[in-house]
């Protein structure tokens, strides 16, 4: 069975963390490292979040048919969407493998990556019914977070390799075909 029933349950669920994980303003700087607007859309239901996440600027978070203009979509099915949001699914491996389609620079849709890290401890706690507080950090946790948060690090420099041997093959690709002869 299918996480989200309906748009109305992405909306209120994933919508809403993004939204508050955004809005937040020790979050806001690095939602802002993105650039520019992308919309997150979800085929199965059919739903979508409209980001601005431009520097120096207001974030606005939408729901639904909405007038900003996205640089970058990335869409897949609702499940999917809740994986990745987790943390529990791998861009890269997403996309080979057709669970997510990316419309944009793919740049753009790789600076969403880091935004998991911040995105995906709201999300488990709203999931899991409870909210953090600092009492209920127990001795230990946090440097269990920091090493989290390094071995996150690697993982997105691993993948921003990867994603640049990519780029590259593909220019080196579109070069080769602008070189060819046209029949």
């Amino acid at each position: 069975m299918a996480h989200f029933a309906s748009a109305e349950e992405i909306y209120a669920s994933l919508g809403a963390c993004l939204k508050a994980a955004a809005t937040d303003p020790e979050n806001a700087r690095a939602f802002q490292r993105v650039g520019t607007i992308v919309r997150l859309e979800t085929v199965a239901p059919k739903a979508q979040i409209s980001l601005k996440l431009e520097a120096d600027q207001p974030i606005e978070v939408e729901f639904g048919e909405s007038k900003l203009r996205p640089a970058a979509i990335l869409a897949m099915p609702g499940d999917t969407a809740q994986g990745f949001w987790l943390g529990e699914v791998n861009i890269i491996t997403a996309l080979a493998k057709g669970k997510m389609k990316a419309q944009g620079p793919v740049a753009v849709i790789l600076k969403l990556v880091p935004l998991v890290n911040v995105v995906a401890p709201l999300y488990r706690l709203q999931q899991e019914g409870g909210v953090a507080t600092d009492e209920e950090v127990a001795p230990g946790e946090e440097e269990v977070a920091v090493e989290a948060e390094i071995e996150a690090e690697a993982e997105t420099e691993a993948e921003d390799e990867i994603v640049a041997e990519v780029v590259a093959a593909s220019e080196e690709d579109e070069a080769a075909a602008e070189e060819s002869p046209q029949s």
